[in-house]
């Protein structure tokens, strides 16, 4: 991923992020850090979530920041 243009990446990084949480993501920010990882913010399944990519060792890690609850009045 190290080469890639900023469409392809960020594709890419929703990709994963849907494919690894099991809906649909949307990235809020991508960011390329000098360690060669990136870095962002996304949304999927109603979670507010930071992730980063190793590049060197294609490893995705997630932390989550906010969940949103969905409340249902009788």
């Amino acid at each position: 991923m190290a080469g890639q243009q900023a469409p392809e990446l960020r594709e890419q990084l929703r990709q994963r992020l849907s494919d690894e949480l099991g809906g649909v993501a949307q990235l809020v920010s991508v960011e390329r850090s000098s360690d060669k990882s990136v870095k962002g913010v996304a949304v999927c399944s109603g979670r507010i979530l930071s992730f980063v990519l190793d590049a060197e060792q294609e490893r995705l890690r997630t932390l989550p920041m906010f969940e949103l609850l969905q409340r249902r009045f009788a």
